[in-house]
């Protein structure tokens, strides 16, 4: 039996319509924290959108600040900012934005870029036939398919 990345199957299942989550999925580098005087800085793996970042305010926006354990959240393209951390609410505000993210990749994830329909009702279906062609290149175990 052979095992399959989920995100690759969700591409397959889609005929190869819909890239790879992994393409607007971000997360925390977490190596990068930095603290000087409560100021946290700390790296955004992954390209930027505005997609993203607004999505990033909206979360922001509904869960509020957290615990209370630090004042400010922004973020810039590289980088989320986090003002007036407390000792002892590291763990907190990891919980924190790591929910924040999660919850940013799952919006900007369901929300596919729009695809230009093929005018053309043959080139539909020759689409479609070559992407489930192209799908058995990644299903071969090795060895000939020939019976």
């Amino acid at each position: 039996m052979e095992l399959y990345d989920a995100r690759e199957f969700a591409v397959w299942r889609s005929g190869g319509k819909h890239s790879l989550m992994s393409d607007k999925r971000r997360e925390i580098d977490w190596a990068s924290a930095e603290v000087h005087d409560g100021k946290v800085v700390v790296a955004l793996t992954g390209k930027s959108s505005k997609a993203w970042s607004e999505a990033f305010d909206g979360v922001l926006r509904l869960l509020g600040h957290g615990t209370g354990g630090w004042e400010k959240v922004a973020h810039e393209k590289k980088t989320i900012e986090v003002d007036g951390l407390q000792p002892k609410a590291e763990g907190d505000l990891r919980h924190f934005l790591e929910a924040v993210v999660v919850q940013v990749n799952a919006e900007v994830a369901e929300a596919p870029e729009p695809e230009p329909e093929p005018a053309d009702p043959q080139e539909l279906e020759d689409q479609e036939m070559t992407a489930t062609l192209r799908s058995f290149a990644k299903s071969r175990t090795g060895g000939s398919d020939a019976g």
